[in-house]
């Protein structure tokens, strides 16, 4: 796990995808190439370069074809920000090449291909890191570490609340975005696999569950109001590893958007979490924290196996299996915007109750019951 002698205080490091989210790692190397902690050494991106991202990446060489370029400069770290379908392929061709990996949340649209990933990395012996960046929050530690100490008493129930909005470009983005396939590939695009991803990953470790460990049962609730094949506005109940249910209620269709919060409900308290911005309120008090990047507590972990990863891939399993659902799961019923009523706090409710849409009497809720019930063991390769 540890990076070849002579090299670890300066590792090499390639980035796919250099625009959309992959702008802001780029970003991000170049401030560590200039501080010495890694050296960019190449961009693979099928499209040109602007002036900004060029002078990012400064002396790095550009490439259009991923595997071309880790070929030619076998680095010893390669970022990858590209579209979801393509995660599995490219982090298979860089772990394959020697190298370690960040590879950008959802690590595989199915568990298929996360049990592929996890067989490589245990093949190559390679480390890779999953960008549920969230994880990286000293918030999310303080909440788990009054868990643990009894502070809200058991867990009942945890509940997700996402409202946002996306208009119609953020649909036309790109060719993939709201697609659940693309050119006989799956995608499976939408709320609650790719924008709230982050929400529901904590959220099924919250109540002490590993990420690694498979996850009881889900059940869908799956609405679309635009011409895009993946849903914007869901809900979904998960049994975790420990039992726990776990209510998430999502929509990319609130018309006053308000950042997502984790609720925690225990016998003692309520903890409530504001991932995005790294707040926490606990019967203990209201508190802001640090956060740490995920690249460098892999640079970190590289040079020091004792420094724990955050996201290992082994640990999101439990999210995948969300995400499998979502792709075993009947397409979203479609429904009129103009129909959504009170849609803020209705999801709300459904967060805080622990009830489906389908279950809290609206007419537009009308998906037909969906459970899916994981493979008794992980996936293996």
């Amino acid at each position: 796990m540890v990076l070849t002698p002579g090299r670890a205080d300066q590792p090499t490091v390639v980035l796919v995808g250099a625009h959309g989210y992959g702008r802001g790692h780029l970003q991000r190397l170049a401030c560590l190439h200039a501080a010495g902690r890694l050296r960019l050494v190449g961009v693979a991106d099928p499209r040109p370069l602007d002036a900004a991202p060029r002078a990012l990446a400064g002396a790095a060489v550009h490439h259009g074809d991923a595997a071309a370029l880790i070929t030619a400069v076998e680095p010893d770290l390669v970022v990858i920000s590209t579209p979801v379908h393509n995660h599995v392929d490219l982090a298979l061709l860089a772990l394959r090449a020697g190298a370690h990996v960040l590879l950008e949340k959802p690590p595989a649209p199915t568990l298929d291909g996360l049990a592929r990933l996890l067989a490589a990395q245990r093949d190559t012996g390679r480390v890779c890191q999953v960008g549920f960046q969230a994880f990286g929050s000293a918030a999310v530690g303080e909440l788990t570490r009054q868990i643990r100490a009894g502070v809200l008493g058991r867990v009942r129930h945890i509940g997700v609340t996402g409202l946002w909005w996306r208009d119609d470009g953020y649909w036309s983005r790109s060719a993939w975005a709201g697609r659940r396939w693309l050119d006989g590939r799956t995608v499976n695009d939408g709320a609650l696999t790719n924008p709230f991803a982050h929400g529901v990953a904590l959220a099924l470790r919250l109540d002490g569950s590993g990420g690694d460990q498979p996850v009881g049962e889900v059940e869908l609730d799956t609405y679309r109001t635009r011409a895009a094949q993946a849903h914007d506005t869901a809900t979904a109940r998960v049994r975790t590893a420990l039992g726990t249910p776990v209510t998430i209620a999502v929509t990319l269709c609130a018309p006053q958007p308000v950042e997502p919060v984790i609720e925690v409900f225990g016998s003692a308290g309520t903890a409530v979490l504001h991932y995005t911005e790294d707040r926490l309120r606990t019967p203990a008090g209201d508190s802001t924290h640090p956060r740490t990047d995920l690249l460098e507590n892999l640079l970190d972990h590289l040079a020091d196996p004792q420094v724990p990863l955050l996201v290992p891939l082994a640990d999101t399993l439990a999210f995948t299996q969300v995400a499998e659902a979502v792709h075993r799961g009947p397409a979203p019923v479609p429904v009129g915007q103009e129909s959504l009523a009170d849609l803020p706090a209705l999801t709300r409710r459904a967060a805080r109750t622990g009830r489906l849409y389908r279950e809290l009497g609206v007419d537009w809720a009308r998906a037909e019951p969906f459970r899916w019930t994981p493979p008794p063991q992980p996936p293996t390769g």
